[in-house]
């Protein structure tokens, strides 16, 4: 709520002041004939603005999820822009805005015909461009925010203040002092804009646009719960994220520290360029020995997808998506004590489970017997009741009183325990069953007792050991992201000083140096 709100009162006291500011010139000369030209042009301004917000959530709203986040990056890229010049420009032109307005506004009332016209046209472009600047910007606010109707009733809350302010304004009532107030705002509106940055870059990553920097930093979920107040604050208004990555990190830093400073550095007092641009310098230079340092000493990536072996038999996984694995291994036939040729395998994910002390994921998949192979065509009445419980299947063929033709289904199942950090295969399972089936009167049976059943797995100390390797590549993933994150925290910073040392030293290039004070030639007079 609070970062929209801060949109809404900055951007609508924008637009407020500049029709009080044209309002109150035309009063003051008389022209109140004109005012109503005016408001028709801020009234169109404002109607194109919301129909241009209507129609692109709608847009956005009828794409494919790829494509949402792809428009969403490029929303949250142009919000950024536009709040950057639009902070940039009224630092700069703040003072003589009020100036420019009346002039404006004289010359359009030159020509007395066109007057209403101009008034029209003059109103819109002031207006149009605040309400699309808001538009954009909100858009991407929204896109952030975890509570829409909460966001939504801080635009309208805002805008209601702004108004308020501008009409008092307006008629004389409210006094206040509006550089300080566009550089406070102006500085909110900057962390939201950092966050949007956070934002975009992950929404890019989303699209699949960006695949760089996606290392993991810090966690930050016991400060930012999903569903709390703090969490919707930091992240509404600063973009802080549970577990941001390298980009995110270096992207808000980036951007904040440099926009920043400029916003918030009082006008008119000249900055200590030469001394700021010696410390940018030096602070820029130690960052990127930390970074280099710090990519030296960062481990080398486990290991993608190893092999577990155990004798003859190996297993890796070859290929692995949300809901099913891929794994190369020979066939085995645990009832002939049998192994086969290696072959892939697809299967299933059954869910997540502890193995070994790891967490893994279970896949498992059925898989094509051998086991009924010389098993006999025929099973005695005693045997067959002995599989089926100690009972003949209902509807048998009545008077048998030698053997009973059976057929046999061979059901086996390959389980793989698979690490859901680095692909291993922490354990394998191989389990078989033979089941006899006889013809009734009616229809085919099977008995309840399997004829055969076997299970292979990987020799305990196999297992074992593939999940003591599987806890020291998480502990080198730990370490590498740990690395990771300050080599990235440490490049941004450098590349942060860098620039600003480089601004700083062209602004002391650019400023002429101190003339020394000239001596007036002395006069004596002497007196004869």
């Amino acid at each position: 709520m609070l970062p929209t709100f801060v949109i809404g009162l900055r951007e609508g006291l924008e637009a407020a002041l500049i029709v009080g500011i044209i309002a109150a010139f035309l009063r003051k000369q008389g022209r109140k004939d004109l005012l109503r030209w005016m408001m028709s042009g801020v009234g169109l301004a404002l109607a194109l603005c919301l129909a241009a917000g209507i129609a692109l959530n709608a847009y956005s709203r009828n794409l494919p999820q790829k494509q949402q986040e792809g428009l969403e990056t490029v929303i949250g890229a142009l919000a950024v822009c536009m709040v950057t010049y639009m902070v940039i420009w009224m630092r700069r032109n703040s003072r003589g805005l009020k100036g420019q307005l009346e002039g404006l506004a004289a010359e359009a009332m030159d020509g007395r015909s066109n007057a209403g016209r101009a008034m029209v046209l003059m109103a819109f472009l002031a207006v149009i461009r605040e309400g699309l600047e808001t538009v954009v910007f909100l858009l991407a606010a929204f896109n952030e925010a975890s509570n829409p109707r909460s966001a939504g009733f801080g635009v309208v809350l805002g805008i209601a203040v702004a108004i308020a302010l501008g009409y008092g304004i307006y008629r004389g009532g409210v006094r206040i002092n509006l550089s300080k107030f566009f550089r406070a705002t102006g500085f909110v509106l900057v962390l939201v804009a950092a966050g949007i940055v956070v934002n975009a870059l992950h929404t890019a990553h989303e699209a699949g646009w960006l695949d760089a920097g996606q290392g993991s930093t810090v966690d930050l979920s016991w400060l930012v719960r999903p569903g709390s107040v703090q969490a919707s604050l930091l992240t509404g208004m600063l973009g802080i994220q549970a577990r941001p990555v390298v980009a995110e990190v270096s992207g808000w830093l980036v951007y904040l520290i440099p926009v920043g400073l400029y916003v918030i550095w009082p006008p008119g007092r000249p900055a200590p360029a030469r001394l700021a641009a010696k410390i940018g310098a030096a602070v820029g230079v130690a960052a990127a020995l930390t970074a280099v340092v710090l990519a030296a000493a960062t481990p080398a990536r486990p290991t993608e997808r190893p092999a577990t072996t155990a004798g003859a038999i190996s297993v890796e996984v070859v290929a692995r998506s949300t809901q099913d694995v891929t794994v190369r291994t020979q066939s085995q036939h645990p009832i002939a004590q049998t192994t086969g040729v290696q072959q892939t395998f697809r299967l299933t994910s059954q869910g997540t489970t502890r193995h070994d002390g790891v967490t893994a994921e279970r896949f498992a998949a059925a898989v094509p017997g051998t086991g009924a192979a010389g098993l006999p065509a025929t099973l005695s009445v005693e045997r067959v009741a002995a599989l089926n419980g100690g009972r003949l299947p209902l509807s048998t063929v009545r008077n048998v009183t030698g053997a009973i033709p059976v057929t046999y289904r061979d059901a086996s199942t390959l389980t793989v325990w698979v690490d859901s950090r680095t692909d291993r295969v922490l354990d394998l399972s191989w389990g078989e069953r033979v089941t006899a089936v006889v013809r009734t009167a009616s229809d085919r049976e099977a008995l309840a007792t399997p004829t055969a059943a076997a299970t292979r797995v990987l020799p305990r100390s196999v297992a074992i050991a593939a999940a003591d390797a599987a806890r020291a590549a998480h502990s080198r993933l730990e370490h590498r992201s740990v690395l990771h994150a300050f080599t990235g925290w440490a490049t941004a910073l450098a590349v942060v000083a860098l620039l600003t040392a480089l601004g700083f030293a062209l602004a002391a290039h650019r400023r002429p140096a101190p003339q020394p004070a000239r001596s007036e030639p002395r006069v004596e007079l002497i007196r004869s």
